[in-house]
């Protein structure tokens, strides 16, 4: 109740002085927000998670970009707010109906297993850990497709670690710091933090739900992060611009010198970082020139593109030489409005890739389609946990890159297509491994 009374006082706030689309738009993710919070310690909190993303990108943002000065924002939003938020609003519901509605108890999910089925799915673990810490050490050696078969495969240590974790924390508490630290190291050396935060964003839903920490201590972590990513933001392109086009080494000790003489309250809370961070978390600003691109050009292409990212993913390269590849910058210059090269990243998002395809009534259609594919993901997973109730934890690394809304569609559609596969020959794998130890300690008397 009281944060109901908390969320209308704000957003008669904004009403008084933003205009009432703005406004709808921070209120929603208000809502989302405080929804996410209220639900971590009931369930793992993945899909609240995932819409408190898509609601930072595409609500909140814009909202916030829509109101500062011209001059203060690199990339302006080529719509204003009314034009913006009555495609948006729906967009954003229809992705959340789609994401409920296929009922689950996936995120419900019991891992406090019997004696018995404790001592299999902790020797599984444990296998699940080292194979993934083996197959990260080699896959940067490995090309194409068979690379990312293994980097995909690569991410089982997360699950091996986690679980470990829930079974006994004493004892696995420093299996999980390495492999959290080991993610850490390897983002502040590469420049690239998408993996690392993603990360330990599902390791602390995780850990809330198993733990069931206070409210004060989840606003508590959550400021810690913000201050953490206003970090990250403030290293970021001074070091890229040291490691990637200067004369400095890629390495931790470049990372750390450079921390040492750029942290500070005035970088980490000044204007330029405040922007920069806000931009990072703006993904609207390219559905808003999708939109404003195709409202002059008139080329919606229906169901074109999907058909080329389905193909993209379903077929191997073999049978199919021509198909465009992931980072493929071609769509994207030839719709967005925006013209980038190919060491540029940056994806059009579901919502664009809707508006493209059908205009106004393609973002809602896209936004339902997307949150059902994520639906249908949660039902065949929460199929798997009936042999190991760990494997609920395979749907961090299958959605891993599908939840993130700066994510092409060709790329959420590939990963998720292809890692549901691997995913599914480890279930297949494992289900054999059950059934034949059971069968072994029934004989036993054990069982």
């Amino acid at each position: 109740m009281k944060a109901g009374i908390i969320v209308v006082i704000l957003f008669l706030l904004f009403l008084l002085s933003w205009d009432i689309y703005s406004s709808s738009g921070i209120f929603i993710f208000i809502l989302v927000l405080i929804n996410f919070f209220k639900k971590t310690n009931s369930h793992i909190a993945f899909k609240e998670w995932t819409l408190l993303l898509y609601a930072l990108n595409y609500l909140l943002s814009p909202a916030i970009s829509l109101h500062l000065e011209q001059d203060k924002i690199t990339y302006l939003m080529k719509l204003n707010a009314e034009q913006y938020y009555t495609l948006m609003i729906p967009g954003f519901f229809c992705f959340y109906w789609g994401m409920n509605s296929i009922k689950t108890n996936l995120f419900i999910t019991n891992f406090n297993i019997i004696k018995i089925y404790s001592f299999l799915n902790e020797k599984i673990l444990k296998q699940l850990f080292w194979l993934g810490i083996g197959l990260k050490l080699i896959q940067s050696f490995l090309p194409g497709e068979l690379g990312f078969f293994i980097f995909v495969l690569s991410m089982v240590r997360f699950i091996g670690a986690f679980a470990l974790y829930a079974v006994n924390a004493r004892k696995y508490f420093h299996w999980l710091v390495f492999v959290l630290l080991l993610e850490v190291l390897q983002a502040f050396v590469i420049g690239m933090y998408h993996d690392m935060t993603m990360w330990l964003a599902f390791f602390f839903i995780f850990y809330i739900y198993i733990r069931k920490p206070s409210l004060k201590w989840k606003i508590g972590f959550s400021l810690i992060s913000i201050i953490a990513i206003l970090f990250i933001q403030s290293l970021k392109q001074v070091y890229r611009a040291a490691t990637w086009s200067g004369d400095q080494e890629a390495s931790l000790s470049t990372a750390i010198d450079i921390a040492e003489n750029n942290t500070n309250v005035e970088n980490l809370t000044g204007e330029a970082n405040l922007l920069s961070t806000l931009t990072r978390s703006n993904q609207a600003w390219i559905f808003a020139s999708t939109v404003d691109h195709m409202d002059r050009y008139k080329d919606f292409q229906g169901l074109t593109n999907v058909i080329l990212y389905t193909e993209a993913a379903l077929l191997p390269r073999f049978l199919a030489p021509d198909k465009i590849q992931s980072g493929d910058k071609v769509i994207f210059n030839k719709f967005s409005g925006h013209t980038i090269n190919e060491g540029t990243s940056m994806g059009l998002g579901i919502f664009a890739d809707g508006y493209i395809a059908y205009g106004a009534w393609g973002v809602a259609i896209f936004g339902f389609a997307l949150g059902l594919l994520f639906s249908i993901t949660f039902k065949v997973v929460e199929n798997w946990t009936q042999i190991s109730p760990f494997f609920m934890l395979f749907l961090f690394p299958i959605l891993n890159y599908a939840v993130r809304p700066d994510c092409e569609t060709q790329t959420t559609i590939n990963h998720l297509v292809k890692s549901m596969f691997i995913y599914w020959l480890l279930v297949v794998a494992y289900r054999r491994y059950f059934s034949q130890k059971l069968m072994v300690l029934k004989k036993q008397g054990l069982a």
